[in-house]
Formats: structure tokens, sequence, C-alpha cells
């Protein structure tokens, strides 16, 4: 049971965390969508684009996201739009064609997107004085117009294309289509868009009541406060009556569009209305219409500058934290690189001295074994074979029994546990003198004057085992009378030296001085070795 809570636990807190990732891009999507539609700050329009960027990423070459995708797209042709990036505009506004082409399952939003796409690109052709291609793109989409509305808006767009060619008979033709159209809808602002086109059309044509269709127009829209639309009405009055060469009708309402212009603070709107003063008899617009057309472009540049500027700033940015991230992650590995080597040289030498430690044993043991047998078993059996061959007195036997015991229990010395928790001078001492004896004499300075408690117990064990096998060398090959033994401190190092007068060696390592020198250099110290036959043996050991 408190495993099926826990569970349900896990699950529920990755429910809420997914919807609340989810939540926080839809917020994102519509925050930078409305930053696009009215920026305020220099990188607000290069902030949206790298948002939507990494957005678009995030879901190319995803099928399940393409409804998405297009949002996104289309955003980003908005931006391209707003700067000015005619080429840019188009080639996104295709793409969001292509991908809205592949979502199978249409819906009232892939349709009205749809609309939205074609309108654009027929500004974008109209701009670019490709008609063919724009007449072409809406022939394309009345094929798929779903209602009225659609077929209102596409017919109308068809007679602006023909209107730019100034072929007005055409224009009028599709113009009458999207006003019967309109009827058929419940759509003033779009009836009185269309009723303004088909009436200028007709003034152009000279057809009878062209001027009541222009003044319901305007009325239309004025009365449903469609002010940003009053200035197309305000044009084309204006132009009609310049035609009549009726003056003050076309002051009046090219004033109004002037006016208009100014209230709405509009560049593009007031562009539009001087040029309609100048084009309607009145040159002394042209300063102004001049000026404010060059305060537009230098907007745009600055626009565009700033874009460009934030772009390059934002992706500097990106670099730089991919390159320290990369850093980083080289350092990372260059750290577990060390730990890693660290970790297996400890193991390596770990190893190593383990495994000296095992050879040390194995050569203890054999010297052990051969000293068992070389200097105790040799005795027992020749003591065994005096008893089969050749009588001896009790007293003979018993000394050869003495000389037996003594050797073992040389051995066993030279091989016991050492106290330790004995100070440690008395047990050097305890060790010299069981070497005295009326053939040699072991004498020592400055032994009891060194601080022996400030070494480790390994390095005493080793001090003792090696002084040890000196004496015993000394015992068994040199001869020796008189052997020194001094100890000093130098510095850090403390100083032993050892000195006999006995016969010398010609100091090839036999096995008891290679065990003095391996165990000397297993607490990191050096013993070096002085000797020539006759002239006795010298030890200096440092550790």
């Amino acid at each position: 049971m408190k495993s099926t809570v826990t569970s349900f636990l896990f699950f529920s807190i990755l429910i809420i965390g997914s919807q609340i990732s989810h939540a926080q891009i839809a917020d994102s999507l519509n925050y930078y969508s409305s930053v696009i539609r009215n920026p305020t700050q220099p990188d607000d329009l290069a902030k949206a684009y790298k948002f939507f960027i990494k957005e678009k990423a995030k879901h190319a070459n995803n099928d399940k996201n393409l409804a998405n995708e297009v949002y996104i797209t289309q955003q980003l042709a908005r931006i391209q739009r707003e700067l000015g990036y005619t080429s840019e505009n188009e080639k996104l506004n295709l793409e969001s064609l292509r991908l809205l082409d592949k979502i199978e399952l249409k819906t009232d939003w892939t349709q009205i997107t749809y609309m939205s796409i074609i309108n654009e690109l027929g500004k974008v052709y109209r701009k670019k004085r490709d008609y063919a291609r724009a007449i072409a793109l809406y022939d394309e989409a009345l094929d798929s117009a779903k209602n009225a509305s659609e077929q209102a808006i596409l017919y109308n767009n068809k007679g602006q294309v023909f209107e730019s060619q100034e072929d007005y008979e055409t224009a009028l033709s599709f113009y009458k289509k999207a006003y019967d159209a309109t009827r058929k809808i419940d759509n003033l602002r779009e009836t009185a868009r269309v009723l303004s086109n088909l009436s200028f059309i007709k003034s152009k044509l000279r057809i009878p009541n062209a001027e009541d269709g222009l003044k319901e127009a305007l009325d239309i829209r004025a009365n449903n406060s469609y002010t940003s639309d009053l200035g197309s009405s305000f044009d084309h009055l204006s132009r009609f009556y310049y035609t009549l060469n009726d003056s003050i009708s076309t002051k009046k309402y090219s004033d109004s569009y002037i006016q208009l212009a100014r209230t709405l603070n509009q560049g593009p709107q007031l562009l539009n209305a001087l040029k309609l003063k100048i084009e309607t008899g009145e040159p002394k617009y042209a300063i102004e219409y001049i000026k404010v057309n060059d305060s537009i472009n230098n907007l745009k540049t600055e626009k565009r500058n700033n874009f460009n500027y934030y772009v390059y700033q934002y992706d500097k940015k990106e670099r730089d934290l991919q390159e320290s991230q990369l850093f980083n992650e080289r350092l990372l590995y260059l750290i577990l690189f060390i730990v890693l080597a660290t970790i297996s040289l400890y193991l390596i030498l770990k190893y190593k001295h383990k495994k000296e430690k095992y050879q040390e044993i194995y050569n203890t043991e054999t010297r052990i074994s051969r000293k068992i047998h070389d200097e105790v078993a040799n005795d027992v059996y020749h003591v065994m074979t005096q008893l089969q061959t050749s009588p001896h007195s009790d007293k003979e036997l018993l000394d050869d029994l003495e000389h037996i015991y003594n050797r073992t229990r040389d051995i066993s010395r030279q091989n016991s546990t050492i106290n330790l928790k004995t100070p440690y001078a008395e047990l050097l001492s305890d060790l010299l003198i069981a070497y005295n004896d009326d053939n040699v004499t072991v004498i020592t300075k400055n032994l009891q004057k060194i601080e022996w408690e400030k070494l480790k117990d390994i390095q005493k064990t080793t001090i003792y085992r090696v002084l040890q096998e000196l004496l015993t060398n000394m015992k068994k090959h040199s001869n020796a009378s008189i052997v020194v033994l001094s100890f000093e401190k130098s510095g850090k190092y403390l100083i032993i030296n050892y000195k006999d007068n006995g016969i010398g060696t010609s100091l090839t390592k036999r096995n008891g001085l290679q065990n003095t020198e391996n165990r000397i250099q297993s607490i990191n110290g050096t013993i070096t070795f002085e000797s020539e036959i006759n002239k006795g043996f010298k030890a200096i050991i440092m550790i």
C-alpha cells in the first residue's frame, strides 16, 4: 500500500511539473507574440526572435507538433515584416504553407492560418510587383475557401492586384464579387472596405453613384469606430473630388486624413496623407513629406540595426556560455582523470608494497628454514651419528646438545616478536649485550641520547632487526673482537654507524646484507657498506 501511494505521488508530481512547464511555455509564446505586435524596447524584436528560433528548433522534424511549428514560423515571419525584410518574410510564409499542408486533421485554426498566410504573401508579391504569382495564389486559395467571408477577402485582394496594374475593368468585376459575398455575412468592417474599393473604381470608370458608395463606406466606418480604416475613405473621397475639380471637398477630406494620421501618431498613415496632399495639388507639403519619409526610413534602419546588434550580442553570449560549459566539462574530465590516475597509482603502489611484504615474508621464512637446516638439523644429525658410531662421554654429548640449544635459541631470538612497549633504548642495550662474550666486545656511543619515542614502531622494528642481522653476520663470519655502534641526530635524520675490526668481505650482497638493505628501504631509509679483505666492515644507516 505504501509503495502504491509513493508511486501515485511521484506520477502526480511529474504530471503537475509537466503542466507547469507547458503553462510557462504558453505564457512565453503569448508574451513574445505581443512584443512583436508592440515592441517598446530596442531589443524587444531581437529577444522575440531568439526565443522563437529556439522554440522552432525544439519542434523541427516532429510531425506531432506541426501546429506549434507553424505558429512559431509565422511569428518569425512577422518579425521579418516589421524589419522590412521582404524576402525573409516571403520565405518563412512559404515554409508555413508547407508545414500547414502536412497537418492531416484540418480545423478552423488551420483554415484561418492558411488565409492569413495567403493574404501576407499576396501583399509581398504586390509589393514586388509579381502580380502573376499573387493572382495564382489567390486563385488557389479561392478553390479551398470555406465561406463567403473568405471569398470576400480573396476577391477584394484580386481586385487590388488588378487595380495596381490599372486594369480597372477586371478590378471592378472582382470588387463586385467581393461585395456580393459581403452581403451574405454580418461583417460591416469588411463590407465598408469592399464598398469603398468598389466605389472608387467606379469613379475611375465614370460609373454613376460612385460618390454615394464612397460616403456610405465612410459612414459605416465612422459610426462603428473603425478609426484606423477612415484613412482609406478619406483618400478615396479626396481623389474622387480632385478628379471633379472640387478643390474644397478635396481639401476637406485630405485635411481630415492628415488630422487622423497625426491623432493616431502613425508614420505610414501620415506619409500617405502627405502624399495625397501633394498629388491633389498642394505641393507645399512636399518638404514635410520628405522629412517624414526620412524619419520613417531612419526608424526602420535603427530598428534593423538594433535587431542585428542585439541578435549578435545574444549569439555571442550563447557562444561564450557554450565555450564556458565546454571548458568546465573539459576541466571536469581532467579532474576525473587525475582522481582516477591517483587512485590507480595508489592501488598499484599498494599492490607493489603488499607484494614486497609478501616477498620479505617469503625471504624471511626461507632464511629461517635454511638456518634451521644448516645450523640445527646438521648438528642434530651429527650428534645422532656420534651416538651410533662412537662411544662418547656423557659430558661431550651434553656439550653438543647445549650448543644445539644455544643455536636454536639464537634463531628464535632473531625472529621473535619485539616488545616495543619496553623502552627502546633498553631493548637495543639488551640486544647488543647478547652479542658480548669472551671473544667480542660491543661498544655503543650516544644510544641513550636519541629521542627514540619520536620514531614510528615500524622504524624501531626495522632498526632492531637490521642491527641484529649485522651482529649475527659479525658473529658468524668476521672473527671480529671489537664492534662499535654510534648513534647521532643530524637535522631530521637519524644516523647509525656500525664498525668492526673483523676480516672484512668483498661486499657481494649475500642474503644477510641484502636483507638489511631491503628492510631499510622499506622505511625510506638508506644503508651503505664499506669493507675490504682484512680491513674490517663498516655500515652507515640513515633514516
